[in-house]
């Protein structure tokens, strides 16, 4: 995606949430508040506190105002808790997770429906091989790499290749493998696109992974955070499988 466009998509963000949240709010002060607090409940197991430091350093690097950098990070977090709950898992008694398997080539990456702590965000992780996924798998626990025949994901997982080179694929796989993992979790998903920070979320896991050794950016809206929904509608990402 063009630097420009990704440049309209932030400045509609922070229009439309802007618009939202202080349009009803009428003191500075408590409109700041609220947008942290909700930006915090989409963000479970990430204090107000961090939220706000990591808001503040975003200000800092971008020019931005602290009141768009929330406004920005909390639509986007609306909308990939929308994505996710659209795709989340409906069960009448039946089974709601299956065995992840295969994949076609390294590289490829799976987007599970999946919550934390009851915030549905979904879960993806990348294949180092076509039967070994790398990912990370939530709070309190490191990334890892697992075996895909005894894996469990949620019903409505899709798998995908990302548009790029079978080296290319494996050089992305390779570097998650042997670089991201047993990394502590990152509960922040609202500004997590940092490539060599020292604790990953899942999405961030895999985004770091391709920018990294290919500079390609997988982050589909170029928004301050990259959340699995991001990466399911990538236009570098083509799903093949839908489990």
């Amino acid at each position: 995606m063009k630097r420009r466009n990704k440049n309209r998509i932030v400045a509609g963000l922070i229009a439309t949430t802007l618009a939202m949240s202080l349009g009803a709010i009428q003191s500075p002060a408590f409109a700041a508040t609220d947008l942290l607090g909700e930006l915090a409940a989409l963000n479970p197991g990430v204090s107000t506190n961090e939220l706000q430091s990591a808001v503040r350093i975003e200000a800092e690097k971008t020019g931005q105002s602290e009141m768009e950098v929330m406004a920005v990070a909390l639509q986007e977090a609306r909308v990939s808790a929308a994505a996710a709950s659209g795709n989340a898992v409906r069960s009448s008694g039946g089974n709601t997770t299956v065995i992840l398997g295969d994949g076609a080539f390294p590289g490829d990456v799976f987007i599970s429906p999946a919550s934390t702590l009851f915030i549905e965000h979904g879960h993806t992780g990348i294949y180092y091989t076509t039967k070994m996924i790398v990912e990370a798998p939530g709070p309190d626990k490191v990334s890892r790499s697992m075996y895909t025949a005894t894996f469990s994901v949620g019903v409505g997982t899709v798998k995908q290749y990302v548009n790029v080179s079978y080296a290319d694929g494996d050089k992305a796989g390779t570097h998650a493998y042997v670089n991201l993992r047993n990394k502590p979790y990152n509960n922040n998903f609202a500004m997590n696109k940092n490539i060599t920070a020292s604790s990953m979320n899942c999405s961030q896991l895999v985004w770091a992974a391709y920018m990294y050794t290919l500079n390609v950016d997988l982050d589909s809206n170029g928004g301050l955070g990259v959340y699995p929904y991001d990466i399911k509608n990538s236009p570098r990402t083509v799903t093949y499988q839908t489990l």
